[in-house]
Formats: C-alpha cells, sequence, structure tokens
C-alpha cells in the first residue's frame, strides 16, 4: 500500500501522453469456459460449437507514469450446429464491461511491463433455435447478467506511441491476450 501511495505521487510531467486506446483478442475466457457449459447438452446431442471471441476494446487514463485507470468493453459469441441436419440449434453471445486499473512496472520508450486489474458486468444471451425446441420441451432462450473479471499479472508491452501488447491472466480477456495500442 506505501509503495502504490508512492507512486501515485509522482510527478507526471515526466509523462507526455495520457490516454491509450486499444483492441484485442483473447483466447480461453471465462465466456469461453461458460459456453462450453452451456452447449455440453447440445454436443451430446451431437452438435459441434464454433467459437469466436473475445474481442474488444479498452481505454486508459493515466493518472501518473505507474496508474491508469480506464475500462474494457468486449464480445464474444458462439454457435452450435446439428451435425446430422447441418442446422444451427444454439446460438450464444456475451457482452462485457468491466472498469479497470493497470500498474506499470516498467515503461521504457520502446518496451514496459505492466499488470491490471479489472472487475463489471457481464451480459450473456443463450438463444435455442427451432428444430432443437421441438425436440427438447425444457430448451428456452435464456438472458443472464453475471459478475466478470480480469486479473493480469504480466503484460508486455512494445513499440512507441503505436505499441502492440501480450498479455497472461485469467478471466473474460482470457489465459492469453493480445492487441494494439495508440497512446496520444
Amino acid at each position: 500500500m506505501v509503495i502504490a501511495a508512492m507512486m501515485a505521487t509522482l510527478s507526471v510531467s515526466a509523462q507526455d501522453e495520457k490516454n491509450e486506446v486499444g483492441v484485442f483478442y483473447g483466447t480461453w475466457s471465462a465466456s469461453d469456459v461458460l459456453s462450453t457449459y452451456t452447449s455440453a447438452f447440445a454436443a451430446a446431442c451431437g452438435d459441434q460449437s464454433s467459437w469466436w471471441g473475445p474481442v474488444g476494446v479498452e481505454y486508459y487514463y493515466h493518472l501518473t507514469p505507474c496508474v491508469a485507470v480506464g475500462g474494457v468493453a468486449e464480445y464474444a459469441a458462439c454457435k452450435a450446429e446439428d451435425k446430422k441436419t447441418q442446422e444451427k440449434d444454439l446460438s450464444e453471445s456475451f457482452i462485457t464491461v468491466m472498469p479497470s486499473v493497470k500498474f506499470n512496472w516498467l515503461r521504457k520508450k520502446s518496451f514496459g511491463l505492466y499488470s491490471s486489474l479489472s472487475g463489471g458486468v457481464m451480459f450473456a444471451s443463450i438463444s435455442v433455435d427451432g428444430a432443437a425446441k421441438n425436440a427438447d420441451k425444457d430448451a428456452k432462450d435464456e438472458t443472464l447478467t453475471m459478475f466478470m473479471f480480469q486479473i493480469t499479472p504480466l503484460g508486455v508491452e512494445f513499440g512507441g506511441n503505436f505499441r502492440g501488447f501480450i498479455e497472461a491472466g485469467i478471466g473474460e480477456k482470457g489465459v492469453f491476450c493480445a492487441g494494439l495500442r495508440y497512446k496520444f
């Protein structure tokens, strides 16, 4: 806590760029795990799922050279198709919005190391299509709202004002996440 308080009081004059925006793609996200669970019943009936996401955007405002606050918004989706009829029978979409804080541990002109923590809300929509509803009378459309998070103990960024980044963590951005950022 003392170290965080000391970093927060550093002069901001050493930093020209206070804003950054980014786009990213993640793998093995929390919504991917949730989708695997919810579509497991469809897969047991011979269905095959296709998954993509999460894709997202992020924004950070640097309070100090070491501490930034902002937010993350992302989208992920899944579709299941019956192998026999080749018809879609399950669709899922996940929209997540999370406030976020980022701690820069090492900031060089063309390289940086950081950690981040995000927590917010996920809106999940599960739609069962006609043939699947006819086959299973208990099948129904659902909308879920739940708490979601991302803990990123290690992020690496490289480049100038336009930077690439990779992250390792757990949560909705995924176990691995990569993208591009622009600082201005």
